[in-house]
């Protein structure tokens, strides 16, 4: 009885007497079993709230890029540019059937990678060709298991908030990573604006994201990696105004040979 002061109950070898230790025996194993069934309920229900929490962030997924992507379609066709309208198309179906296939919560890197490069080559249909995405991922890496959308929010905003905002628009991103223990780390880098540091302390805390927009993608991200591998996971952002950002997110290795 007394190493419940240091662990959870656990019940004590049944009584074959019938006396007043025996009862006490019986007594003390039925509040066993009854608070180990509350304690077992109570850590599921925080596993399910927590599950909960990740797949509503998941499910946030900005309809503006949807949006946008069909307006250049109906462009494209008004001009009778049939080719590219039939390319875009596919991209658009591949990338959404990334997105939202078979309701799984984990993809690989290779499958973030294509994610990427299809918004990658929308947005450049969009915006005439001036972003350039460099993989620079070890083969070794390809097979790692990550959260579905974990670089697209990172790659939509290093474009629009620092490629497309130079004189002239574009650049270069490059994502690439490596292994330490126990972790997997990607690195996003892009050659654009940069973001000041006032609104770089804020980016991965929430505070003066609005509920839509690339902001609370990147945010919403964050969260998931914290809830999913725990609060030493997730993403890190450096950045110099005027030269540009890098973004390191770090998830558990897993899935690698």
């Amino acid at each position: 009885m007394s190493r419940v002061r240091s662990g959870p109950p656990t019940p004590l070898p049944d009584s074959v007497y019938h006396d007043e230790i025996g009862g006490l025996i019986d007594t003390y194993n039925y509040m066993t079993r009854a608070m180990n069934q509350l304690i077992a309920e109570q850590n599921k229900a925080a596993e399910d709230l927590r599950l909960a929490e990740f797949h509503s962030l998941q499910a946030q997924i900005n309809p503006h890029f949807l949006y946008n992507t069909m307006d250049m379609i109906n462009w494209l066709a008004k001009q009778g540019r049939t080719d590219e309208v039939s390319e875009a198309i596919v991209d658009l179906s591949r990338f959404y059937k990334l997105t939202l296939r078979r309701k799984e919560t984990l993809s690989t890197i290779a499958d973030e990678l294509e994610h990427a490069n299809i918004y990658v080559r929308l947005q450049n249909m969009r915006y005439h060709q001036v972003i350039d995405l460099v993989n620079d991922m070890p083969d070794y890496m390809m097979d790692c298991t990550i959260p579905k959308l974990t670089f697209q929010p990172v790659v939509e905003n290093a474009i629009l908030h620092g490629l497309l905002e130079k004189v002239p628009k574009g650049g270069t991103i490059v994502i690439t990573g490596w292994l330490e223990e126990n972790a997997a780390v990607i690195l996003i880098s892009d050659d654009g604006v940069g973001i000041p540091e006032d609104k770089l302390s804020g980016l991965l805390s929430g505070k003066g994201t609005s509920k839509t927009g690339t902001n609370i993608a990147v945010f919403n991200t964050h969260r998931r990696l914290q809830i999913l591998y725990g609060p030493e996971y997730g993403l890190t952002y450096h950045s110099v105004p005027g030269k540009g950002t890098e973004v390191e997110l770090r998830v558990r290795a897993a899935g690698i040979p």
